[in-house]
């Protein structure tokens, strides 16, 4: 990803652009679409969680409800 695609961050260092779209691109890895990515990273949702629920067989929607 990008610099050019993440959203504003005018009020972000390099180091955590660069932390938010390694999450991002995290997130779009285990499925979940472009809007809900940038939900949990806005969010600061734990990863580590979110991979253990859908690696346990919850539902992305399920998820993403259980995170944020």
């Amino acid at each position: 990803m990008s610099a050019a695609e993440l959203p504003p961050t005018d009020q972000l260092s390099a180091e955590d652009q660069r932390v938010a779209g390694w999450r991002y691109d995290q997130f779009r890895l285990l499925g979940f679409g472009q809007e809900d990515c940038w939900l949990l990273v806005e969010s600061g949702a734990d990863l580590q969680l979110t991979r253990s629920l859908i690696g346990a067989g919850c539902p992305l929607h399920l998820a993403l409800r259980i995170v944020v």
